[in-house]
């Protein structure tokens, strides 16, 4: 969480996110919506496919009540400016049911070897956040997520989903909105 001045926001605020990920290319995104609707017929899922504009794979970030101070938003840059690596390929060969103990859980897309190139970038990410005293979650889970429903689905393989990546964003998302804004873009093969 970003710190903020006792005082600088009214704790009924919504909760502003900024995080770094990898977002996948429209081909990739199309397929997802197809692998989405697909689950949703077949297990007669009631949840809202999230969408080509909002599908991510999240790797680190940071958040808080109210948007953040100029101070993180410039520390989040300069992280997204010196971590270089080069163009990767990443994909999924399953799609299963997150039970966090939440009502709606989520529904994603997973890959049952790892992600090593993912976990790599999700890695420099973070200690270059702690660099800048900025905390990051130092667990990973690569994943990204489909949609929220009720229902469990138990693991299920699909058709492999791959794509190169070639680049990562800085995605600021507010709870409630059901959008995302992203506000850099770093190309990788820099470096």
């Amino acid at each position: 969480m970003f710190m903020v001045e006792p005082g600088g926001y009214s704790r009924h605020q919504p909760i502003n996110n900024y995080f770094f990920a990898i977002v996948p290319t429209a081909e990739a995104g199309r397929e997802i919506d197809r692998i989405a609707d697909g689950f949703r017929r077949l297990h007669d899922l009631r949840g809202s496919i999230i969408g080509t504009g909002r599908y991510h794979i999240s790797l680190c970030g940071v958040g808080g009540p109210g948007p953040a101070p100029d101070e993180v938003l410039s520390k989040l840059q300069a992280i997204g400016d010196q971590v270089r690596c080069q163009p990767f390929d990443v994909g999924f060969d399953h799609a299963v049911s997150f039970s966090q103990g939440a009502r709606k859980r989520p529904l994603v897309l997973a890959n049952s070897e790892g992600l090593p190139a993912l976990g790599w970038l999700q890695a420099g990410l973070r200690r270059a956040m702690a660099a800048c005293e900025l905390q990051a979650k130092s667990q990973f889970n690569p994943h990204l997520t489909m949609l929220y429903d009720e229902q469990i689905v138990l693991e299920t393989g699909i058709r492999p989903l791959r794509w190169t990546v070639h680049d990562f964003v800085l995605i600021q998302s507010v709870n409630g909105e059901k959008r995302h804004r992203h506000l850099a873009r770093w190309p990788l093969g820099g470096g």
